[in-house]
Formats: C-alpha cells, structure tokens, sequence
C-alpha cells in the first residue's frame, strides 16, 4: 500500500492527545460510612476491572478515528500486478446501411452481401478479439462487443434511409485509436458499395484516422447496374384544372431504361408518360394531371410520382411532393406618402406585376401619410408607407389593429425618418428592426435571400428575384438597423446590414426595407427587378407552393389556414413512421423535428398541410468506383502506425494501483458510531 499525499500521515502523531489524556486521568472516590467492609472491598474490584477494560478500549478507539482521518487525507492506494501478457486487438468494423445497398442486381442486394462479409470477418478474428460495430448511415455505434455479441448485432442490422456518415465514423476511430495502448492492435474493416458520394467524404478527409491494419471490402456487381431514379420534381403551374410538373429523371448505370412514368393524388392517377433513358442520361420531363375543384379547394396535394418497375432498386422509384394551389383572389394595395411621387415606381410595378399575374389581381390606391385613416386601413390588405413620417405617430393604435386583423404593414425608409414616429412604431411592436444612423456610401445587395427556414426564401418570388441579378443593382445608402429579437432578416446587403426585415404579428406580418421606394437612396425601384421586388414584399403566399424535402434537411411546413402564429403556439404531426409529435411554430413555419424517414409528413386536423420527403440527393448514384481511384482515397484517409520492436526483457507484468479511500471511509463511519456508544456504556 502507498500514499498519494503522504505528508498527511503527519497527522496521526494526534494520537498523542487521548494517550496523554488517559494517563492523566485518576479516578475519585468517595467516603461513604458502611459497615459490611467485606462486601465493599468486593464490590469495588470487580468495578475497577470493568471500568479499566473500557477505558482501554475507549482509547483504542479515539486513537484508531485519528490515524483513520489521517490515513484518509494521504489518498492510500492499494499496489497490485497487473494480469501478464498482450493486449487483446480491437476491431472497427464500418457497415454500410444506406438505402443504396438494397440494389439487386438478381443474385441477392449488396446489403446481403455486406452482412455475409461482415460475418466472415469476425469468425476470422481470434477468440479474445473485441468489437466495435458502426452503422455507416444510422450512425449508431455497438461498442466492445466479443465475437458472438458482434455476430448478433451484425444480423440485426437494417437499412435506413439516411447518407453514410464518413466524418463521424472516422472521428471516432481516431480518437479510440490514439487511446490504445501500444501493445493492442488496433484493425480497421469497411464494408460498402463506395458510391461517389461516399467516397467523396472519404476523399474530404482532412486529419486521416491512425490504426494498424486497414481492410475494405467493395460490394460491387460483376453484371452491368440497372437503376433509374426520379431524382427532383418542381412545380410548373395550376391552371385550368391541370397540375403541371417538371420531373427530372436520371439513369444511374450501363443499361438504357424505357419506363413509365405516372403521378398520383389519393387514388386519382394521371396518364402515364413514356420515358426513354440511355446509359448515364438525365432528362427533364414534364407531366400533367387535371384535378377536379373539389382537389384544388384542399390546402395541400400530395402528389406521388412514380416509375414503373424495371430495375433493381425500388426505392427511388418513388417521388414526393406536396403541392398547395393557389386560389384566385383580389389583393388590396394602399400607398400612403407624402407627395405621390415617392410612390409612383411602386404603383407602376405593381400594376405591371397585376397584368402578368394569372392568381392575384392587385388593386392599388392611394392615401396621404398626414390624413391616414381607420376607414382607409379597412379597405386594404396591404399598406406601404414610402416614409416613417411625423404623422404616423397618431396613427399607431390603428396600424396595429390592422396588422393583428391578418393585414400586411410595409414600411420604406427615407433620409430622414422621423424619430418620435419610430420609437411609437417601435414600441408598438410595428417595426421588426429599429433603424439607426444611415451610411451615405455605395452598397450591394446580396444575390440569395437568407436561408433560415422561411418559406418566403423558398417561394416563387425570391427565386424570381434572385435570376433577375438584384446583386448587381447599387443603393446609395442604407440605415444600420437593430434586429427586434422576434423578427428575420431575409434579405442582406453586403454590407452586412439588412435589406427586408420580416416579422409576424398577430395574424399578419410587418416588413421594414432599408431603401426608399422611390429612388432618392438607390435604383432598386427604377431597375428591371422592380416587378418581382414588389411580388416579394408583397408576399407570394397565395401562389403555387411546392414542399418536398429530402430525408437530411430541414424540414419546414407551412401553418395550416386560421392558424395564428406565434412562438409559443405547437401543433400535432404525423411523421413518415405513423408516429404523432408537437411541432412548435417560429416565424410563421411549423418546425418538424424529425421527418421520420422517408414518405409523408402531415399536420392533424382540419386543414391538412403535407411535405414529401425523399432520399437524399445523389443516394442511389451506382456508379462503381475504380479500383485504383478507391485505393488512393482510402490510404489518403488512414495512416498506419508505425510498428515498434518490444524486446522481451521489456514484456513485464504491470504495476496498478487502486484507490481503497473508500475501505478506509466506511471503517471510520463505524469507528465513529462505536465511540459514543463505548462512552455511554463507561458512564454507567
């Protein structure tokens, strides 16, 4: 036994204190007049025998609490041999469980083979050999198995819907493998089809995993890869009952396709259309269904896409989308300014965006920011202020009733925005960024909206905007802006700053653009863009919207009608497994946490809302890798560690120690409990 903090021992020369106590305690007695001397002379023997016997013991026992208290403060360590001989070797075994492994090729999936590789591998192993089993998609980890438990875990291994995870895989191993000890062998074993997106994160590997023996097994098919997948799918119109979609369809392999295609709400199925594929083609197809008013009325279609059976992977056969069609209305535009002409580009826009627009028709009218009135808030769905000017601190109360009542508040910015107008706006919840000092210098503004979630980054209108080169148009200046903590920036300058601030309240939403509508801070509104810049801010909700998703992305759905937004507000969703969650709603959007796999996810209640999800891109890309292209990426990948001679004079059987506090503790609690006990029973 040692010590780890051995000066504490020190402590146990107190023992010194109840010896000495001891010694120096006499007992006292007392003259009492008696008679009977004899019985006396008796009776007082036979008292001091006892009470010297527990004075010993009582001594023995303050003396052993000391030294144990002390004992406990030098950390005692138990000295013991270590077991001789090598250490066991460990086995990594990296298994491949994406949905590309179920390809067929008509002499059993790559997914059989991997687990009958797998087997072989660990009854090769020796006896005392452990395991550690990762599921290259999944990402679940099986840790420290024998060989029979790894067997186990290997047969009950399944296929998922998810990418390989190469990063995650090899992190791990890296980090177990530094912490080996040298003599224990460390065996790296990967097993996988290596389709080009696998083996593009082998190849992105920055810090390369260090073992002692690497080993891979490509599961790869001698005959040639016969696979087809729908691979993206978009939305063309609704018009006229007839859905139109653009579905892109790719032929991953060595032999041509000819297969059917077909698209298909709840039992309605369209006409199939015949698709002619050659060997490593891609072709943009375009298919239509004609759906019934009664469809068009619903809030979301799901329209299954779907290719007829004819190669060896079903999987991606199959296409999700929901689709939510517009439905025809008239939107009422106010502009309130000062003059009218600061107004006069947004009104042109609008009114050219009205003529081209087969959903909405804009009604556009005007208003003066000083004589701004309840009843000319009623007759509007939308109101853009071309200033934040004095006036409109008299006009607070009814803005906010008009934003709570479902209405669209747009604000523009001047030079010289009124200070008490913004604090009231500002107070009253009305502003989604408090604007500051304005920068007079030259800025862009940022090609793509922000990707934070919003469906309005996701719509029509922004993806209009951004193909019409808004990166190119100049401001001349811009405002810094304080973010309100509940609003979004979705759109940016390069400067940093935000062009479109957005935020929900009530039932409606409020916008803040770091411009002007005319063009005293830039030529935003005199530009090209101006058409599809108003069809943004003016917001495309009613517009076709399509959400389809794949398995590994985010996945937001829009609210389902008469829903209001809120934060705190949580919806019921059925994901692709059948199960139920509560979904929280932020910034207008319903997050779904987990999708659930592949298939449909749905709100519950009386206006559905749907989203497709479908493998992640590039999963079912066959493609077979060369040879000597997979060599070079996996050595790249790993490093072997270099081999070190043990000579045998140097194999010799460890010292270890372990803590024993814990002994030393428990003994000085009974210590404790017997003391007072001992010194009760003296008194007696």
């Amino acid at each position: 036994m040692t010590f780890t903090e051995w000066i504490f021992l020190l402590g146990g020369l107190a023992v010194a204190g109840p010896v000495i106590a001891h010694l120096l305690a006499k007992p006292r007695y007392r003259r009492l007049p008696f008679t009977m001397l004899r019985f006396l002379q008796a009776g007082k023997a036979e008292s001091r025998s006892r009470k010297k016997l527990r004075d010993l013991l009582l001594l023995l026992l303050r003396c052993a609490i000391i030294t144990l208290i002390a004992m406990l403060f030098a950390r005692p360590l138990l000295r013991r041999k270590a077991a001789g001989g090598p250490a066991g070797s460990v086995h990594y075994l990296g298994l491949d469980n994406s949905m590309s492994m179920a390809y067929d090729d008509g002499s059993g999936s790559y997914f059989e083979r991997m687990i009958d590789k797998a087997i072989d591998y660990i009854r090769s192993s020796d006896d005392k050999a452990l395991f550690n089993l990762c599921s290259l998609a999944s990402g679940d980890w099986a840790n420290g198995l024998t060989r029979d438990q790894a067997l186990a875990e290997v047969q009950g291994l399944r296929l998922v819907p998810h990418p390989t995870d190469i990063d995650g895989f090899l992190s791990v191993v890296g980090a177990d493998a530094r912490g080996q000890r040298p003599a224990g062998s460390v065996s790296l074993m990967i097993i996988s089809d290596f389709t080009p997106k696998t083996l593009a994160q082998f190849a992105a590997v920055q810090e390369p995993a260090v073992v002692d023996t690497i080993d891979y097994a490509p599961i790869v098919s001698s005959r040639p890869i016969n696979n087809a997948a729908i691979v993206d799918a978009h939305v063309v119109d609704i018009d006229d009952g007839t859905l139109t979609l653009n579905v892109t369809i790719a032929c991953f392999g060595q032999i041509g396709q000819k297969r059917r295609l077909t698209a298909s709400i709840d039992s309605a199925q369209s006409k199939p259309v015949e698709i002619s594929l050659a060997p490593n083609q891609r072709k943009l197809c375009t298919i239509r269904m004609d759906i019934d008013a009664a469809v068009r009325r619903r809030a979301s279609l799901p329209v299954q896409l779907s290719l007829s059976p004819g190669d060896g992977l079903a999987a991606d056969d199959t296409f999700r989308i929901a689709v939510s069609p517009p439905q025809h209305r008239t939107v009422r535009v106010l502009l309130a300014d000062t003059d009218g002409g600061e107004t006069f580009l947004l009104k042109t826009a609008i009114d050219t965006l009205s003529r081209s627009d087969s959903c909405d028709n804009f009604e556009t009218g005007r208003a003066s920011l000083d004589a701004l009135a309840s009843a000319d808030l009623e007759r509007a769905d939308v109101v853009i202020c071309s200033t934040i000017a004095d006036a409109l601190r008299g006009a607070v109360e009814q803005l906010k009733d008009f934003v709570n009542a479902g209405g669209r508040l747009v604000f523009f910015i001047t030079g010289e925005p009124s200070p008490g107008a913004v604090n009231e706006l500002w107070r009253a919840q009305l502003l989604p960024a408090l604007p500051g000092r304005c920068v007079f210098e030259p800025v862009y503004i940022k090609p793509a909206p922000e990707e934070t979630g919003s469906l309005d980054a996701r719509g029509l209108a922004a993806k209009a905007l951004s193909n019409y080169g808004i990166d190119r148009i100049v401001l001349r200046g811009s405002f810094k802006c304080q973010q309100h903590p509940d609003s979004r920036c979705a759109w940016r300058l390069q400067n940093g700053q935000g062009l479109v601030y957005l935020r929900s309240s009530g039932r409606g939403s409020v916008a803040l653009v770091n411009t002007s509508a005319d063009d005293s801070l830039g030529s935003l509104s005199k530009s090209n863009a101006a058409v599809a810049f108003c069809s943004y801010i003016l917001g495309d909700a009613n517009r076709s919207a399509e959400y389809c998703f794949a398995c590994d992305e985010k996945v937001v759905l829009p609210l389902p009608a008469g829903q209001p937004p809120g934060p705190a507000d949580q919806l019921w969703l059925q994901t692709c497994d059948g199960r139920k969650h509560r979904a929280a709603v932020q910034q207008s959007v319903l997050l779904v946490p987990e999708p659930g796999g592949i298939g449909w996810v749905k709100t519950l209640g009386r206006d559905t809302v749907c989203a497709g999800i479908n493998l992640p891109k590039g999963e079912t890309d066959m493609t077979a890798p060369p040879a000597a292209e997979l060599a070079g990426i996996i050595n790249r990948a790993f490093s072997l560690r270099e081999k070190r001679d043990i000579a045998p004079a140097q194999i010799i059987d460890e010292a270890k120690y372990r803590p024993i506090w814990k002994t030393f503790a428990w003994i000085l609690i009974a210590l404790l409990l017997a003391e007072p006990a001992v010194a009760n029973r003296l008194k007696r």
